[in-house]
């Protein structure tokens, strides 16, 4: 419904906007991030520093005390409760007006000996607003009263929304219909109701993404083409590398060769630390699909990550391709009429290869590389590009099976926890403060040695309010401090791609000792003479992107060392990060990170092709989600909720709930 319909001023359209609320469903699902309880209790059970609410008579006139410019501070008495109490209020000198004997509902904070602090008060009686108030997030220039009055209005248009639950999964877990959930949450009379409205609108939210991972894994169970290779080939090539894979990697090579050589439909997540090796696996699967006369496209995040792979496979004999927005347009050419008469077999590129102008002559498998950073239409769009692809995505954030069975449905998953032989797990410090004073001397030793470093923020401008210190002056505070012969370069997201791709090169290429950044580089080429770095602010980050990007000094053979610098007296944040000093694995972090922290920071709040719950708490809700998976089962395979049944194929054609 849209949002013309509640008959809004430009203004308020324009701030709901902002918000991201652009019909009336959106506005009813912006739920209240906290009540606050108004009650007026008796005056004899007040206690020093209570906030308290009362109704009183104004008994004398109201003096104000002039502080200094523009502060005031205003004092009245009034007789409530069968006392006479003190009322003071900070830049209200108008009050003087008050009439005496007028009757006025005050706010504020009980001082004892009788005296209150107001910080508000009106006219109206008080038992009018006694109860359970909802406070909302809002932007500046829109009030919370204003947007109370506007979810008041939108609950008028709640009975004409559709109860996506079947009514017998409310009768079955005794779940409030959709009307009476809306009311619940946005007006309440009790903590129940408010209880009642959060189970059924939770699991509402898990029954629906249920419903909607299934039908989508339903549709990907199609029968195609047996794809047939010589085992003993794949055998001989991982021989002949100069290390030794894994028990992990030659696991799950052997699973993907299992489903490319299977009827059903490869859809596979390889899921492990960062340089656990998940490329070799990624390389094994194209030259299987390559062996088996098929075409392969291995889709990288970064431009400099997709020429990495290509240089990698190139190196090691195989026949792929790039193809990047980077290259010359005669390039480019050449290499789309090779792709589409089918000469070219392996191809490694970025978001270029969703471009249309990209044809395949037979595209059997697509292998996506760090999967959360693509959305379901893009990911889509190039599994379109062929006939019953065959689909490996990897991510390095891993997933404890739990959550990862949920949110992936009956998707097939390998994990990899072993690190290749030689690779050393990185040595990680909590340093108390902001400054990089305490291990200066032993990263500038590194870099005489030779060797570089990543120096990391959290911002890439200042704030003071939350007192960040931005990547650009970090920056230049080190090229001031730090010798001349010191090499120093600055990468931020407000970089165009060109220059991002342009300093990573010269830091891989040795020149640039140290590199200040974001966290862009969590995500980016690899440079093995890179073994040490430094984290600012360490804890605005969950633990899960810590240990990605504490990942990045870990690429080669020498020892790696992270050191985190916070000055937070948080004895939590703290905590958290000590942590990081003994947790090495990343499958124990993400454990930890959710049991401690929420699944914001490992699923990512809107992150591409995953979903956002609003109320539901993947560390909380097991139970609920464990119900709510049989549930979508039994709805997809009865196929009698014709309603729910066309919702959730809407939202598959316009992938619009992932993206």
């Amino acid at each position: 419904m849209e949002l013309k319909k509640l008959k809004l001023t430009d203004r308020r359209m324009d701030l709901l906007q902002k918000l991201g609320i652009h019909s009336i469903e959106e506005l009813l699902k912006t739920y209240p991030f906290r009540y606050e309880k108004l009650e007026a209790k008796p005056f004899s059970s007040w206690q020093e520093k209570d906030n308290v609410c009362f109704e009183g008579l104004i008994c004398n006139q109201a003096r104000v005390v002039r502080l200094g410019k523009n502060r005031s501070m205003t004092k009245f008495k009034v007789i409530s409760w069968d006392e006479e109490l003190e009322i003071t209020m900070f830049n209200r000198p108008w009050l003087q007006q008050f009439p005496f004997g007028a009757t006025v509902s005050i706010f504020g904070i009980y001082n004892g000996n009788c005296k209150v602090t107001a910080t508000n008060y009106n006219l109206k009686p008080l038992k009018e607003q006694l109860g359970i108030h909802p406070v909302y997030s809002v932007v500046e220039g829109l009030k919370q009263k204003e947007m109370q009055n506007i979810i008041v209005k939108a609950l008028d248009y709640a009975n004409q929304i559709e109860d996506l639950v079947p009514e017998r999964y409310r009768k079955k877990y005794k779940l409030l219909d959709i009307y009476t959930a809306y009311r619940y949450i946005h007006q309440p009379e009790s903590e129940n109701q408010i209880q009642a409205a959060v189970r059924t609108l939770k699991y509402q939210e898990f029954l629906y993404f249920q419903c909607v991972m299934q039908s989508m894994h339903d549709k990907k169970i199609k029968i195609k083409d047996k794809k047939e290779f010589d085992q003993n080939k794949i055998e001989k090539w991982k021989s002949s590398l100069p290390y030794e894979l894994t028990s992990d990697q030659n696991a799950t090579i052997d699973q993907i060769c299992q489903d490319l050589s299977s009827e059903k439909i490869m859809f596979r997540l390889v899921q492990g630390d960062v340089g656990c090796g998940k490329t070799m696996v990624a390389i094994a699967a194209m030259y299987a699909c390559h062996l088996s006369t098929y075409q392969s496209a291995f889709l990288a995040p970064t431009e400099i990550l997709a020429r990495q792979h290509y240089l990698n496979m190139s190196n090691m004999g195989f026949p792929i391709q790039l193809y990047v927005s980077s290259m010359p347009a005669k390039e480019k050419k050449k290499v789309l009429e090779e792709l589409k008469n089918g000469q070219i077999s392996m191809i490694v590129g970025t978001h270029a290869l969703f471009q249309e102008v990209v044809e395949f002559y037979n595209l059997g498998l697509v292998v996506v590389d760090e999967q959360q950073r693509f959305g379901v239409k893009q990911r889509r769009s190039l599994l379109e590009k062929g006939k019953n692809v065959d689909f490996l995505m990897m991510s390095a954030t891993p997933i404890p099976r739990t959550y990862a069975h949920f949110l992936y449905g009956d998707m097939d998953i390998s994990s990899i926890h072993s690190l290749p032989k030689g690779r050393k797990p990185v040595i990680t410090k909590y340093i108390p403060g902001n400054s990089m004073g305490p291990i200066l001397k032993d990263i500038l030793q590194k870099i005489e040695e030779g060797r570089q470093c990543y120096v990391v923020c959290p911002a890439i401008e200042d704030n003071e309010e939350l007192g960040l210190r931005s990547v650009t002056s970090i920056y230049e505070g080190m090229c001031k401090t730090l010798d001349e012969h010191i090499k120093i370069g600055l990468l931020h997201g407000k970089m165009n791609g060109e220059q991002k791709e342009e300093v990573m090169k010269d830091f891989k290429d040795k020149k640039y000792d140290i590199l200040v950044s974001t966290t862009v580089i969590e995500v980016g080429i690899d440079v093995a003479n890179a073994n040490q770095m430094v984290i600012y602010d360490a804890h605005r980050f969950g633990l899960s992107t810590l240990h990605q990007l504490r990942g990045r000094v870990a690429r080669g053979n020498e020892q790696g060392t992270c050191y985190l610098l916070s000055n937070s007296k948080d004895s939590q944040a703290i905590e958290r990060l000590k942590k990081l000093e003994e947790l090495k694995d990343g499958f124990e972090i993400s454990q930890y990170d959710l049991l401690t922290r929420g699944p914001g920071d490992i699923l990512g709040v809107r992150q591409s092709g995953l979903p956002n719950f609003i109320l539901g708490d993947l560390k909380k809700d097991q139970a609920m989600m464990e119900a709510c998976i049989k549930d979508a089962k039994e709805i997809l395979e009865r196929k009698e909720d014709t309603n729910l049944l066309n919702s959730i194929q809407k939202s598959i054609e316009n992938a619009e709930y992932f993206d």
